[in-house]
């Protein structure tokens, strides 16, 4: 029994260590991805991020105009007619439009351009966020297949010695009070099986309404993969949110004031009935001067998000480096309790068999073989729940190295 564990265990290791990117990806990734891309479909943020790359696009392409705001068309007539009537007449047509200095323009080109690159950003890390949630619900439902396969297995034992012991119990070989013990066993095995069922059906439900689909992908641990703290979403994020920020200040610092006003109008005038009209075009120019009342907020405002978003970029930093060392922390735990769970599943098996042949022989009774098979059911249990915590600490380290399925 031990020598077949270590083959079991050894062959296990080994598929898992030489296995190639490329087998994982064709096994896993595809179906993980396919589920991570359906709840990003069903995400209301996704659709929020998305919906403002409109906006951001509406933004870059004002950036380009050098008009500062909408234009605007003036009329208006003078004339003596209610008082002096001597036949005055003027006319004037006027158009006006504020319009940015040229070192205002390239500043507003710059934040719409980084506000763009931080919407991207956002979009980046909110799903790889999302993939968290997704690899959690699939491992979850991993964890409570693997509890009701285990304790519908213990089930069928349970019925199989029951109807050995009522067998024995009919022909005298045994006491009635152990027919008893046997068939309390039975149905408390049932109660535990529709638990794990009705567990089963719970976790289905929430990784369902995540994802929209009716079976998870084939738990496989991931491959671990390879990634840099510069190239996480998390962190790109935040850097993003930096620029945009500085971007904005710069902004502050050459709009000191409102965009001057350039209009152009046209005259038409005559002072006498019998003279010519005449016609006049005038180019006015109107420069608005900045005040501290003016500026100073804007400026502490967006120094105010300088420094906030700098916060957030070495939080971020050390929370992607501290996230990354819990995981393989937690991962080298985890094999670490498999390989004890599992050498403790194998001989709590070789015990049980052992406990019950001399059952069978009249050398052992029944509360001791059942005592025996609930310890071994313990450690089934238990090996087949570290597995999943494999399974799961290797997807938490993806996620923490920022590794999108």
């Amino acid at each position: 029994m031990r020598a077949h564990y270590l083959i079991h265990r050894i062959c296990f290791l080994t598929a898992l260590a030489f296995a190639t990117p490329s087998a994982f990806s064709q096994a896993v990734a595809p179906d993980l991805k396919t589920a991570v891309n359906a709840a990003w479909q069903r995400s209301p943020q996704a659709r929020t991020l998305e919906a403002r790359r409109d906006e951001m696009l509406a933004g870059r392409e004002a950036a380009q105009t050098w008009i500062a705001g909408s234009p605007s068309i003036g009329l208006s007539q003078r004339s003596d007619r209610w008082t002096d009537q001597n036949g005055v007449r003027e006319t004037e047509v006027s158009l006006s439009a504020p319009i940015w200095l040229p070192g205002q323009k390239s500043a507003r080109q710059a934040l719409a351009q980084t506000g763009s690159e931080d919407l991207e950003a956002q979009i980046a890390n909110a799903r790889l966020a999302l993939a968290g949630e997704v690899r959690e619900r699939l491992w979850a439902v991993a964890a409570a297949r693997e509890n009701l396969t285990e304790v519908q297995n213990q089930q069928r034992y349970l019925e199989a010695i029951a109807g050995d012991v009522m067998r024995r119990v009919k022909a005298g070989d045994l006491a009635r009070t152990d027919g008893m013990l046997a068939r309390q066993e039975v149905l408390a095995a049932k109660a535990a099986a529709l638990s794990a069922q009705a567990k089963v059906q719970e976790e289905l439900a929430r990784y369902r309404t995540l994802t929209g689909q009716s079976e998870i992908p084939t738990p496989q641990p991931e491959p671990v993969g390879k990634a840099s703290q510069e190239s996480h979403s998390r962190i790109l994020a935040t850097r993003a949110a930096l620029e945009s920020a500085q971007a904005s200040l710069d902004v502050v610092n050459r709009t000191r004031s409102d965009p001057p006003t350039i209009g152009v109008s046209m005259r038409r005038e005559r002072d006498r009935p019998a003279n010519p009209a005449s016609h006049s075009v005038s180019i006015g120019v109107q420069i608005p001067i900045g005040t501290a009342a003016r500026n100073r907020p804007l400026e502490t405002a967006a120094r105010t998000k300088i420094e906030t978003a700098t916060a957030e970029v070495a939080q971020a930093e050390a929370t992607v480096r501290a996230d990354v060392e819990l995981a393989r922390q937690h991962l080298a735990a985890a094999e670490q309790a498999l390989d004890a769970a599992s050498m403790r599943a194998a001989l709590t098996r070789e015990h049980t068999q052992l406990i019950e042949k001399a059952f069978r022989l009249g050398e052992r009774g029944l509360a001791e073989l059942l005592r025996s098979q609930a310890l071994s059911h313990e450690a089934e249990v238990g090996e087949r729940q570290q597995r999943v915590a494999v399974g799961l600490a290797h997807a938490r380290l993806n996620q923490a190295l920022g590794i999108m399925p």
